[in-house]
Formats: structure tokens, C-alpha cells, sequence
């Protein structure tokens, strides 16, 4: 066979190959969850993880090995340039760390070195060999969609697909378990973040397709109500973000806009119904009750907005100008409002009170379900190690955070020890080092705006999914149950940038 011929067909299969690891790392990765449920899922995760993963590695260095010559891209991206950084400064943090039987796996959940390496392997293969699909779109809302019919089944207390070990169910969290746990992603936090990035995905792609995908709005509903159900500070907050700084780059035209407004009337009418129906468990039987509040009357409100001014401009159009200028200044507007209505909020509990709390100069250590007193502690032991960290993954053998909480019901104590920074950005910084942030940081932020210049659909869906995912993880914990996709993800914002260049 002939150099050029054999070339040409290791670039094929590499193509190939990629396509198939895309689909099964989109689809049935967030919903493997092993035969042991609950009980056992962050480590049968990760085995599905690391030997997909590998396995779609080895057989692409094969391939560019049997072809003799380089078979990707000619160009490198600086966000490549980046991110091989970033893993460089993680291998160095990890050969000086003073725990180096640590490093390899991590002591925390599978989050060291080896975990690092095939996030970064994800990243350079797909940047490479792959080109954003619309089908990968319909894959991702998939298994998001039967996500999210998993979570609501288990808060109307049932245990599908017997997640749940024994006889515990979802009202279990906080008197026979410490974590709240949802879907067959596990963790209540991870949950809220695996939604953040398929969630503005989904949503930016139908606002921004040649045709109306209508197949998608049920996928929008499930989502937003599952998000705004499960609670997580984290996953709104970076929504509503996500939203307020999309809107100007999204809507630039007449028909956009008319399809913002249907997100908009699915979104909110799925916040009514998540801040107005209560799931109560009494007597091992669940009670759904309908509870009318102010958050109830402010989603109806939003929701019949939407629904009047969609009527009312189903034929109207604009130019981009004017729409781009008008949504910034309602974004501004509407971060703005929202920092006034929580500098004033005259409320005694909740996120708000918190925040109004923060804005008001009086930080307590319980904040943010004790994310200030992790944050604070974790931060104590950024000057030890400044530009190494403890190495990827060691935090857990530097930190001492423990909490523990009599339980009334049962009679007994539940305590948990801290194990993560719960700040993936903080995370970095104390295990890999200053660099490794710096690198990482710089990646994002490049990546973003050369997406938003460019301003393709298919880079608008993308960018705009990682922006989501990349707030919350200033209060996520960016563990391997969800990250991979987000490094799946970036890899295809990449390739789209790069083959746009070309």
C-alpha cells in the first residue's frame, strides 16, 4: 500500500473510531452506574471510564504509528498549547510530591494523575479527529433526558434501576447517609453539573438550528426542572449566568428570538413547577403536595410574559444590531437587580440570605453548605506548596475538615470526612500547583473568546455548554463522573475553531 494510501486510511479510522468513543461516552457513560448501584458506582465509573478511554487512546497511537506520519490537524491551537501545560505542570507536581503513592490514582475519588492523562487525552484526540454532529447533540439529550426520568421516579420515592442499596431511598440523605444522591450520575452536586453542560447545549442549539427541533423541548423541561428540583446552589447560580450572558450572543435575529422565548416559557414554566410542587415522605409513602410562594408567582409571571410577547412578535423581525445592543443592557440590567435584590433581601435562611450576608462584609463559615470553612481551610494550605501543590489528587491527606451530626430519627451520629475542595479552581491550586491554574485558566478563557468571536452555532453550543459547566465548578467538585465530558466537550470546541481557521 502506498504511504499517501496508508495515510489516508489510518486518518479514516482514527475518524472513525472517535465517532463510535463520542457516542459512547455522550450516551451511555452518564447512564453506566455497574451492578451494585449506589453502593459502588464511583469505582465502576471508573473502570467503564478509564478502559473506553484507553482502549480509544491505544488504538489511535496505533494507528498514527502504522501510518508512519502524523495523521491529524498541522495546526496547533494556543489552548492546546495550554492544556499540554497544564498536564506537564501536573506530571512535575506529581514526580515532587510528597506523597508519591498517592499520586497515580489519587486519595480523594480517582482524582490523580492517571485521571488527569486521559482528560487530556480526550481533549488532544477529539480536537484532532472529530468534528462537531448534530446527532451528537440528540445522543447527549438523550441520556440526559432518561437522567433526569431516573431522578424524578426516585424523589417521587421510588428506586429504579435499584440504585438505591437495601431499602434506603432518595429521603434517606441526612439521616441514613450524608450525601444526597440522584440519577445514575450519584452525587446531588455532580448532578447539578452534568446537567449545566448538556442543558445550555441543548438549548443554544435550538435556538440556533436551520429548523425548529422540537424533539428537544421535553429533553429542556426534564433538565430545568430536575436542576431547580435537586437544589444545588451551584447548577442555578451558573445557569442563571450562563443565560444573562448568552443572551446577547445568541439572539441576533427575529426567528431567534421567537425560539429564546420558547426556551424561555419551557424553562420557566419548569421552574414553577419545581419551586411549587413538594415531595414529602411520610410513612415510607410519598406525598406530592402543591405549595404556592412568592418563587411560584414570579415563575407564572415569567412564564406568561414570555408566552404574550412570543404571540406577539411570531412575525416581527430585527437586525442584529439593535437585539445585540438591547440584551446587553438587560443582561447589565438584570446582574445589577439581582445584586440589589440580595443586598437588601430582608430574608433569615437560605441562599439569598447567604449571599446578602456575603455582600454585606459577614462571611460565616456555614455558608454555602460549609463551602467557606473547606474554601478556607484548603486555601491554608495553598502557601505550604505554592507552585507544585501537594500533587494531583493528595489534597484528602492534607486536609482536616470533618463534620458529624446527631440524627434523631435513627439515634445515631453521621459523620464524613472533607476529601475535595469543593472549588475545582481551588482544587488545582493546592494539589498541581499555581502553574497548573494559570494554564488551565488561561485555556478556558482563550477558548471562550475565540468561540464568541467566531460566533458559529455549532461553537455557540458548545462554548456556552463549557461556559455553564466552568461556573459551577467554582462550587463543583469537578471529579471524573462528569469532567469527561466536559473535556469531550472543550475537544470539539477546538476542532471547530481549528477547522474554521483552516
Amino acid at each position: 500500500m502506498s504511504e499517501p494510501k496508508l495515510k489516508q486510511d489510518s486518518k479514516a479510522f482514527c475518524v472513525r473510531i472517535t465517532d463510535i468513543y463520542i457516542y459512547i461516552m455522550l450516551f451511555l457513560f452518564p447512564l453506566f452506574t455497574g451492578i451494585e448501584g449506589y453502593a459502588n458506582v464511583t469505582l465502576s465509573k471508573f473502570i467503564f471510564f478509564a478502559a473506553v478511554t484507553a482502549l480509544w487512546l491505544v488504538a489511535l497511537f496505533a494507528a498514527v504509528m502504522v501510518s508512519g506520519k502524523r495523521c491529524g490537524s498541522k495546526s496547533q491551537t494556543f489552548v492546546s498549547i495550554f492544556i499540554l501545560l497544564y498536564l506537564l505542570f501536573c506530571c512535575v507536581s506529581a514526580a515532587f510530591s510528597p506523597y508519591k503513592s498517592s499520586v497515580f490514582l489519587g486519595e480523594g475519588r480517582f482524582d490523580g494523575l492517571l485521571t488527569t492523562f486521559l482528560c487530556v487525552g480526550i481533549f488532544i484526540g477529539i480536537s484532532l479527529f472529530a468534528r462537531p454532529k448534530r446527532t451528537y447533540i440528540y445522543a447527549a439529550a438523550a441520556a440526559v433526558t432518561l437522567n433526569c426520568i431516573v431522578a424524578v421516579l426516585q424523589m417521587l420515592g421510588f428506586n429504579p434501576l435499584h440504585l438505591f442499596p437495601g431499602d434506603y431511598d432518595f429521603y434517606d440523605a441526612g439521616i441514613k447517609y450524608t450525601s444526597t444522591f440522584l440519577g445514575t450520575i450519584g452525587n446531588a452536586d455532580l448532578f447539578s453539573a452534568y446537567i449545566c453542560l448538556v442543558l445550555p447545549f441543548v438549548c443554544v442549539h435550538y435556538a440556533t438550528a436551520e429548523k425548529r427541533p422540537l424533539l428537544l423541548l421535553p429533553t429542556v423541561l426534564l433538565s430545568a426542572f430536575s436542576l431547580f428540583s435537586c437544589e444545588v446552589s451551584g447548577g442555578m447560580l451558573a445557569f442563571a449566568v450562563t443565560v444573562i450572558f448568552a443572551a446577547p450572543f445568541i439572539i441576533t435575529d427575529g426567528e431567534r428570538l421567537r425560539r429564546a422565548l420558547e426556551i424561555a416559557l419551557v424553562i420557566s414554566s419548569a421552574v414553577f413547577l419545581a419551586v411549587s410542587i413538594k415531595f414529602y415522605d411520610t410513612a415510607s409513602v410519598v406525598i406530592v403536595d402543591f405549595l404556592f410562594s412568592m418563587y411560584s408567582a414570579a415563575s407564572a409571571v415569567f412564564a406568561a410574559i414570555t408566552a404574550i410577547l412570543r404571540f406577539a412578535l411570531r412575525k416581527s423581525s430585527f437586525s442584529i444590531r439593535p437585539l445585540r445592543v438591547f440584551f446587553s443592557i438587560l443582561s447589565a440590567a438584570a446582574v445589577v437587580c439581582g445584586f440589589l435584590a440580595a443586598y437588601f433581601w430582608k430574608g433569615t435562611e437560605g441562599t439569598v440570605y447567604e449571599l446578602s450576608q456575603v455582600l454585606h462584609g459577614n462571611i460565616k463559615d456555614s455558608f454555602g453548605s460549609s463551602r467557606i470553612l473547606i474554601w478556607r481551610k484548603t486555601l491554608e494550605l495553598v502557601p505550604e506548596r505554592l507552585l507544585l501543590g501537594g500533587g494531583p489528587g493528595t489534597l484528602p491527606l492534607r486536609l482536616d475538615v470533618d463534620f458529624s451530626r446527631f440524627v434523631e430519627e435513627t439515634g445515631k451520629t453521621l459523620s464524613s470526612t472533607v476529601d475535595n475542595a469543593h472549588n475545582n479552581y481551588l482544587g488545582i491550586l493546592v494539589n498541581t500547583g499555581l502553574p497548573a491554574l494559570i494554564a488551565y485558566v488561561f485555556g478556558q478563557g482563550v477558548s471562550l473568546a475565540r468561540a464568541l468571536k467566531t460566533a458559529k452555532p455549532e461553537m455557540l453550543c458548545l462554548a456556552f455548554a463549557l461556559f455553564c459547566y466552568w461556573v459551577q465548578d467554582f462550587f463543583g467538585l469537578g471529579l471524573f463522573l462528569v469532567s469527561p465530558l466536559m473535556w469531550l466537550f472543550w475537544g470539539l470546541l477546538i476542532s471547530s475553531i481549528r477547522h474554521r481557521k483552516n
